[in-house]
């Protein structure tokens, strides 16, 4: 929760997820397949079949992130979602505690 707090963008998210052993891409400002405005999103998967993996989005609003957060599935593989503000963290639970 702190790091959220303290230093919560697309480049350190990237950065704390690439020492852990994943591969991010970054995506800027634009709007999801609902039309909610995200400011930018981070895609992290490490190598493997089954592997961890998380997305990392910020929205515009907290509406938007908690839209997102009641309507994302979680089935298979221990998939999880949790938000910080405006910031919603979806993947496995590995992947979602590395990314937090």
């Amino acid at each position: 929760l702190g790091v959220c707090l303290v230093a919560c963008n697309a480049q350190s998210i990237s950065n704390k997820l690439e020492k852990a052993g994943y591969a991010c891409e970054k995506y800027e400002a634009g709007k999801d397949d609902d039309g909610a405005k995200i400011e930018w999103k981070v895609v992290a998967k490490k190598k493997g079949l089954n592997a961890d993996g998380v997305t990392v989005t910020k929205f515009s609003n907290t509406d938007d992130a908690k839209k997102y957060e009641s309507n994302v599935p979680v089935a298979g593989m221990k998939m999880v979602v949790k938000r910080v503000g405006t910031v919603c963290y979806y993947g496995t639970e590995q992947g979602v505690k590395d990314a937090m």
